[in-house]
């Protein structure tokens, strides 16, 4: 029942800091982003980690003041041979945090800090049970405009939880992110 009411808490936190975006976005022309990646990551398990694991992630984020954005990022980190002996074993997430952006000419550059809720799923282990955690995320982002609404995103970050047999994870993603 503890599961089913986290995508709850999670709507009813988004909803909140979407009234909260509403001063900023009158002065921004395309206040909000949704983004698309893909990219490699892996955990540093107790038995040694592997860091060629496919990941995708999902973007929403909005202006919430001057080169600050709040966002939400969901995704999934697939592992061939994941955490305490867990075949095809998937690490589901979503974060929800802000990002600071830096200007720097031809692109902008961020740093992000989230709240995260990780899930680490049976995969063919008959006897292991789904893994829950809440961590952090601390991220770097360059987004490099093609046209005003279209862009390509790179991100790297790493993510803290209290999970059984993860407690660090690393990712990159690239991806494309449409502004409106």
């Amino acid at each position: 029942m503890r599961r089913r009411r986290l995508p709850l808490h999670l709507a009813s936190l988004f909803l909140l800091l979407a009234t909260i975006a509403g001063s900023a976005q009158a002065q921004e022309e395309h206040p909000f982003r949704a983004s698309l990646f893909y990219g490699l990551g892996g955990a540093d398990s107790d038995e040694g980690g592997s860091w060629d694991n496919g990941t995708y992630q999902l973007g929403f984020s909005w202006v919430s003041d001057y080169n600050v954005l709040v966002g939400m990022r969901v995704g999934q980190l697939g592992f061939d041979e994941g955490p305490g002996g867990r075949v095809d074993a998937d690490l589901t997430y979503a974060t929800i945090g802000g990002e600071y952006l830096f200007n720097e000419g031809y692109y902008t550059s961020g740093v992000y800090f989230g709240l995260g809720y990780y899930g680490l799923d049976e995969g063919e282990l008959p006897l292991s049970e789904r893994d829950d955690s809440i961590g952090l995320a601390l991220g770097l982002t360059g987004d490099f405009a093609i046209t005003k609404r279209f862009s390509i995103l790179v991100e790297l970050s790493g993510h803290y939880t209290e999970l059984e047999n993860v407690d660090l994870m690393a990712m990159g993603h690239v991806g494309v992110a449409f502004h409106f």
